[in-house]
């Protein structure tokens, strides 16, 4: 296994960002540069990274007003709004395990409990994380924490 670090592997409070993606964290990796991180990828037979979000009155998509406050970008760019293994919605979502069956994750409940959704990113054309994006933490009683892991490797093709 070969495992990447980067600047952002703690857990980080995220509050006082109402509007959708208004809360931006860029993603350093540390050692390699991202043409060595995309080649190791392309030359591994699998590789994860772990991603999670704790959420008390914040949302990742709000079905009301039909706005994503929350996604993470791929290293070209793209806005990517899944949270699991499975390049859809959450873990829960996939399990039937979410508190609200309705949901696909249990950030879309807008819970004044904490709650969390988490899951390991696998598919390697979107690795690795490049930035987190979150909103609707911004009224009272809004917030959450964001985790992202090393973005770890195994095999060879």
């Amino acid at each position: 296994m070969t495992a990447v670090s980067h600047d952002s592997e703690g857990r980080t409070h995220v509050i006082g960002f109402d509007p959708a993606g208004s809360y931006s964290r860029n993603i350093n990796y540390i050692g390699p540069s991202l043409s060595q991180i995309k080649a190791l990828i392309a030359v591994s037979l699998f590789c994860q990274q772990f991603i999670k979000y704790e959420c008390k009155g914040s949302m990742f998509y709000s079905h009301n007003s039909n706005t994503q406050y929350a996604w993470w970008v791929s290293p070209d760019g793209q806005k990517m709004t899944y949270w699991s293994e499975a390049n859809q919605g959450c873990t829960c979502g996939i399990t039937s395990s979410c508190l609200d069956p309705q949901k696909r994750c249990n950030c879309n409940k807008n819970d004044p409990n904490w709650q969390e959704d988490s899951g390991h990113l696998t598919n390697k054309a979107h690795l690795p994380v490049s930035q987190l994006r979150f909103g609707d933490t911004g009224d009272p009683g809004e917030e959450g924490y964001h985790t992202l892991g090393k973005l770890e490797c195994y095999g060879m093709n």
